[in-house]
Parts: C-alpha cells; sequence; structure tokens
C-alpha cells in the first residue's frame, strides 16, 4: 500500500556487451569452482588479496584476478589440492590454500580443486622436522589444551617475513618449548594452525587435550601445577 511502479515502454533485447561478460572463472588445471561450497581439509595458507574499504591494498583488483592469483599461489605449492575463496561481500578478499578434497556446503563460499593431484612422494627437503621435545609429549594435531592460558607469544607472520626473522614453524616450536620450559606454572603448549598469518604460541596450565582443528597440542612429561604468582618471561 502506498508504493507506486512504473515499467520501461521498450525494454533491451540486444546482447550484453563483451565488457559485461563475466570473466572466466578458473584454471585449465583445477575444476570448476563451486558456488556455496567450501573445500575441508587442512588449511596451508591464507591470503589476503585485496580490501573493499582500502582501494589501494591490491591496487583495485577484480574478483576474477584475485581468484587467478589464488589459483597461482596454490599451483606453486606441492601440498595445495584446492582453494576455496571467501564470499565477496567480505571487505577483505581472503584465498585459503587447501590439502582436502572434500567439498561441503558453504553459503557465499567458493572452492575448487586440482583436476590433477600429484603422485610423486615427498623429497628430503619436505620431510617435516623433528616437532617435539624430549620433556614432552609429542605434539597432538587437531588438538588444544584446556586449562588457563598464562601467555600468548605472537612469533612471527606470514605477511611481514620482518617480524621474526623468517623463522620457520619448527623453529616457532621450539622457541615455543623453551619459553614454556622457563615457566614453573605452564604445563603444555599449544600452537595456533600454520595458515594464520600470525604464529601464535599459547603456554597454558592444564592437562587436558581436546579436539581443535588444525591446532597442535603438546603437554610436559612431568608437570606441577603451581598457584604461586606467574613467573614473567624474558
Amino acid at each position: 500500500s502506498g508504493w507506486k511502479a512504473a515499467k520501461k515502454s521498450k525494454l533491451p533485447t540486444e546482447e550484453p556487451t563483451t565488457s559485461e561478460v563475466p570473466t572466466q572463472e578458473y584454471d585449465e588445471n583445477y575444476e570448476e569452482p563451486q558456488r556455496n561450497m567450501g573445500l575441508n581439509g587442512k588449511g596451508l595458507l591464507q591470503i589476503t588479496l585485496s580490501s573493499l574499504s582500502n582501494p589501494q591494498w591490491g591496487g583495485g583488483r577484480s574478483y576474477e584476478e584475485n581468484l587467478k592469483i589464488c589459483y597461482q599461489k596454490c599451483t606453486a605449492n606441492t601440498q595445495c589440492t584446492g582453494i576455496q575463496i571467501a564470499p565477496t561481500y567480505w571487505d577483505h578478499q581472503e584465498c585459503f590454500l587447501m590439502n582436502g578434497n572434500e567439498l561441503y556446503d558453504r553459503s557465499g563460499w567458493k572452492a575448487a580443486k586440482k583436476s590433477k593431484l600429484p603422485t610423486e612422494e615427498p623429497t628430503t627437503s619436505e620431510v617435516p622436522t623433528q616437532e617435539y621435545d624430549e620433556n614432552y609429549e609429542e605434539p597432538q594435531r587437531s588438538m588444544g589444551l584446556n586449562g588457563k592460558v598464562l601467555l600468548q607469544i605472537t612469533l612471527s607472520s606470514l605477511s611481514n617475513p620482518q617480524w621474526g626473522g623468517g623463522r620457520s614453524y619448527e623453529e616457532n616450536l621450539k622457541i615455543c618449548y623453551q619459553k614454556c620450559t622457563a615457566n614453573t606454572q605452564c604445563t603444555g603448549i599449544q600452537i595456533a594452525p600454520t595458515y594464520w598469518d600470525h604464529q601464535e604460541c599459547f603456554l597454558m596450565n592444564g592437562n587436558e587435550l581436546y579436539d581443535r582443528s588444525g591446532w597442535k597440542a603438546a603437554k610436559k612429561e612431568k608437570s606441577t601445577d603451581c598457584d604461586s604468582a606467574l613467573i614473567p618471561l624474558l
């Protein structure tokens, strides 16, 4: 009630111009991207490609240009089996490199799998470095450690290599162990997923592991809970 409406007397019948035709959204090495789908598996890397509110970030690239860059990043990564792209209405256009093969419903997202996955065994240089300290139990994948957070330490950044001097994940893990060992209240550590831009180490006072996708946790083999004041770390 109260509204008014009007139609054009002559509606256009011509075909859209070339500039109006959507850009091809897939790479020949990938399956066609699936709308409203995500890709399950291990997140290898999260890349912020551009920003709607800050056009200088990404040089005002279009969605299709960002998608192309995301494909290129995945192609260059031997562990990457596919990509998923955050919704276009997000302020930051996010690309996720994934190691997984199962698509699932995820509103607003797009996902694409590589059409041909590598079958070769990893080279010696790709074999993970020893990931645990002799004073700790072996770190558990996709697990967190319940309890009190004693300290959160940002060890390095993917987008800012100067932060942390370009340390590897294994080097950051070693530092996290050292910080926990130096703290009498610390009973174990948990490490944020490797694809987070900031590599975060959490010193914990607790002993119960729980499911936490993408995280790793390790308990001291011999730990003592202590109610004394927190000893500051240097």
